[in-house]
C-alpha cells in the first residue's frame, strides 16, 4: 500500500516554488564571529567569517569596521596599543596599522624591509615597536615604528638548540615568550632577547593569550600560564564538549569566551 504522505511531497516543492521560497545560499547568510580581542581599556574587536574586523555598540550594531578584499583575513590580530592596532598577513609579509576606529595608518610590506627576509611570528613589543621572528636566519628583530630593523638577537635555534620555529610571540614589559607548540613549551626571554628559561606547557588542543595571561584548553584540560613565571596552574574548567565554546580570553579571576551564536561570556574562576 503507497504510503498516503508521497502525495505530499510535490505539493510541499510546488508551493516553494509558486511562493518564491528559496534557502539562503553561503554568499547571503549574515557573517558569524570567528574570534574576537580585546585591548587594554576592555573594548572588543571581532573578527568575521567573511574576514571583515569590527567594533560594536552595546545595542549590537556595528560600529567600525576594516576589510581589504585583497588580502583576506588576518593571520594574527595585536590590539595592546588601540591607537596603533596589528593586522598581520603573513603569506603577503603585510602588515597594516589602523587607529581607534579602524581606519587605516599604514602599511608596511616586511619583504622590503632590510634585513628582514622571511618573516614568521610577530607580535607587539614595548614603546610601540614591532617583534619579528625571521625565519630565514632564525633570529628575533625588533622593528622601529617606521619598519627599519633597529635590534636582534643572536641565532635562537643555536641558543635555544631547537629545529623548530616558534609559532607565535606573547609580550608583557620585559618579558618576550616565544611559543613552540610541537614541544609544548615556552621559550622566555628578556626585552633584550637574551634567552632566560624554559616553561613546559600542558598538551593542549588550543591556546589563547591575553596579556599578561597565557591559557591552554580542550575537553581533557585547562591551565593558565602568567607572563614570567616558571610554571603553569591550573586553571578554570576544561572545555565543555557540546557548549559551542570558542575562543577563550584569560584574566585574573574570570575567562571571556565566544559561544557557537557569535555571543562573548563571562565566566568566573573560582
Amino acid at each position: 500500500m503507497p504510503s498516503p504522505l508521497r502525495p505530499l511531497l510535490p505539493l510541499w516543492l510546488l508551493l516553494f516554488v509558486s511562493c518564491g521560497v528559496s534557502l539562503p545560499s553561503a554568499a547571503q547568510r549574515p557573517a558569524r564571529p570567528v574570534t574576537f580581542f580585546e585591548d587594554p581599556a576592555g573594548k572588543t574587536y571581532l573578527l568575521l567569517s567573511d574576514s571583515r574586523l569590527i567594533t560594536r555598540n552595546q545595542l549590537g550594531g556595528t560600529v567600525n569596521t576594516f576589510y581589504d578584499s585583497s588580502l583576506g583575513a588576518p593571520d594574527h590580530v595585536d590590539v595592546t596599543n588601540p591607537f596603533s592596532i596589528i593586522l598581520y598577513y603573513q603569506d603577503y609579509g603585510r602588515l597594516v596599522l589602523l587607529d581607534r576606529t579602524l581606519s587605516e595608518i599604514t602599511r608596511i610590506d616586511l619583504f622590503n624591509v632590510e634585513g628582514l627576509q622571511q618573516p614568521g611570528a610577530l607580535a607587539r613589543a614595548n614603546d610601540n615597536q614591532i617583534w619579528v621572528y625571521d625565519d630565514w636566519d632564525y633570529r628575533l628583530k625588533l622593528l622601529d615604528e617606521q619598519g627599519r630593523v633597529a635590534r636582534q638577537t643572536n641565532n635562537l635555534r643555536l641558543d635555544l638548540k631547537v629545529t623548530q620555529d616558534p609559532a607565535a610571540i606573547y609580550v608583557d614589559r620585559g618579558t618576550v615568550a616565544l611559543h613552540f607548540p610541537e614541544l609544548n613549551r615556552l621559550a622566555v626571554l628578556t626585552n633584550y632577547g637574551r634567552f632566560e628559561f624554559w616553561v613546559d606547557l600542558p598538551p593542549t588542543t588550543w591556546v589563547s593569550y591575553q596579556t599578561p595571561y597565557l591559557t591552554g584548553y580542550d575537553e581533557n584540560d585547562s591551565w593558565r600560564y602568567v607572563m614570567g613565571a616558571k610554571k603553569t596552574e591550573k586553571w578554570a574548567r576544561p572545555q565543555v564538549q557540546g557548549a559551542g565554546e570558542q575562543t577563550r580570553r584569560p584574566g585574573k579571576t574570570t575567562y571571556r569566551y565566544l559561544n557557537a551564536a557569535g555571543e562573548i561570556i563571562t565566566t568566573t574562576v573560582e
